[in-house]
């Protein structure tokens, strides 16, 4: 390890969640590490920021900040993380932080993941591992969206229990359980609803009146009580989100399906709202391309006229053209569906992959250039002991030369390692991708609107619009190959934008 005495270091570590913080990726294992290669470098820890039970999708972390404030005051020359995705998984984020620190004077160094981001190479090298990074964030996130699902339809219930019930869990499984003292509340209050038709404010005091209570003691508010009775969960259904069709739960009901029905009618009756103007949510928002007038699009709500469109930010015969939302977004599940494989695809699509990576190595240029001269170096390194030994050259010039050749073989090292971690970051995205491929059908049909706008960034480049149809669409990078070979051309090509 290269000494680069009277640096002056600043360890950051992170873990996601609390629990994380009391295991073994844990906080103190990060310090220490972070701590023994600052002293092996030859410099000194002046600064430690901790976050335990912060994610690193957002940069909205305490002692991140302080840490950033710190930066600016130039109270430190390096910082040092276990693991580049400690300091950032968010693409954005950590491009943008690394410039500013930049500027500043300031490097971000990992213990793990060694290289030089002032090269070629080792600036590519912690793209792509970031790349990597990112990728792992939002498949986690959609894998465990998943597992949710999963959980539900065997019945459980993955969030806290609703007002009436308990939250149970052993170490296998969680599930709910009626509240004994609250329950018979739940049931009581829809009875009562049902036969005397309360208007909510009526019946939130006639409740307190009778000693109805939260679980803190405290009096059960109007929207809590309307909440309680537009709640399908008493009637022994489950779901995840709202939107989602229930399904037949395994926790015990509550309320009979006459007495919710009859006590839905009497809330509409007293609903005296106006009906609010719901904004439309953008899937594509950034993603849709005008081909009519060359152009990205904007993403707009007209309140009066109730209608959500994309309009193109240039203009196409004086102008602007304007795509009907809704009639765009219904048109996405084709090209979904033609990313889709199978695992049968998969499979075979590994395979050919595997084989296009080995070609690749065996191809590529700069490696065997970098291996080559690493052979000449070491006949070199020998020869010139050789000479040594038998005093045909001084001890000074064969302390020179090899002071040279291995400065030079070190710089190999590192050209040849980030070739091969590239090769293999590359490779990783490749599975990844193919990973969320046999899943987009599951994720799209059951995922709700955030799920279905992380997949639409994941997936697609740019939505090409003409005429209000999509007339094409431009994938992310692994997503074209695996394109090619969901639509049937049974080979796996480059190409396409």
């Amino acid at each position: 390890m290269q000494k680069e005495s009277g640096k002056r270091y600043c360890v950051y570590a992170r873990v996601s969640t609390e629990e994380q913080a009391e295991k073994d990726l844990s906080i103190p294992f990060q310090l220490e590490r972070c701590r023994y290669h600052a002293q092996g470098k030859g410099g000194e820890v002046v600064k430690e920021f901790v976050d335990a039970g912060e994610s690193a999708r957002t940069d909205k972390r305490p002692e991140f900040q302080k840490m950033i404030d710190a930066a600016r005051n130039k109270e430190f020359d390096v910082i040092l993380v276990h693991k580049f995705d400690r300091f950032a998984r968010n693409d954005y984020d950590f491009v943008v932080y690394e410039k500013l620190l930049e500027d500043l004077g300031i490097v971000v160094e990992s213990v793990s993941e060694p290289g030089d981001a002032s090269t070629p190479a080792g600036y590519i090298g912690r793209r792509m591992m970031q790349v990597i990074s990112t990728w792992y964030s939002k498949n986690l996130a959609i894998e465990v969206k998943k597992g949710m699902y999963k959980k539900v339809e065997n019945g459980g219930w993955p969030k806290k229990a609703p007002f009436g019930y308990l939250n149970k869990h052993d170490k296998n499984s969680a599930w709910v359980e009626v509240d004994p003292e609250r329950g018979p509340v739940v049931t009581q209050a829809f009875e009562a609803m049902a036969t005397d038709g309360w208007t909510l404010s009526e019946w939130t005091e006639q409740a307190y009146a009778l000693g109805y209570r939260s679980r803190n003691g405290l009096k059960i508010g109007k929207s809590a009580w309307g909440d309680i009775f537009h709640n399908r969960f008493y009637l022994g259904e489950t779901w995840i989100k709202k939107g989602d069709v229930p399904i037949k739960g395994v926790h015990p009901p509550l309320v009979k399906e006459d007495i919710f029905t009859k006590v839905q009618e009497i809330l509409r009756q007293h609903d005296k709202h106006k009906q609010r103007t719901h904004r439309h949510k953008y899937l594509l928002r950034g993603l849709v391309y005008s081909e009519d007038a060359g152009s990205p699009c904007w993403a707009e709500t007209h309140i009066e006229k109730k209608a959500s469109y994309y309009r193109s930010r240039a203009k196409s015969n004086g102008s602007n053209v304007f795509y009907n939302a809704r009639d765009i977004e219904q048109q996405l599940p084709d090209y979904i569906h033609k990313v889709a494989i199978t695992e049968e695809q998969r499979q075979e699509m590994r395979k050919e992959l595997a084989k296009m990576f080995e070609d690749e190595a065996a191809t590529n240029e700069e490696l065997k250039q970098a291996e080559a001269r690493l052979s000449k170096l070491e006949k070199m390194e020998k020869n010139l002991q050789q000479l040594a030994i038998e005093e045909e050259i001084s001890f000074a010039d064969f302390k020179e030369h090899r002071t040279r050749i291995e400065s030079e073989r070190a710089r190999l090292n590192v050209t040849v390692d980030a070739i091969k971690q590239r090769q293999h970051l590359v490779k990783a995205d490749f599975e990844i991708a193919l990973d969320l491929a046999t899943k987009l059908n599951f994720f799209y049909e059951k995922g709700g609107f955030d799920e279905r706008r992380l997949l639409c960034e994941v997936i697609f480049k740019r939505i090409n619009v003409k005429d209000g149809k999509i007339a094409s669409v431009d994938l992310n990078a692994p997503f074209r190959l695996i394109a090619s070979k969901a639509s049937g051309s049974g080979t796996v090509v480059y190409g396409g934008r």
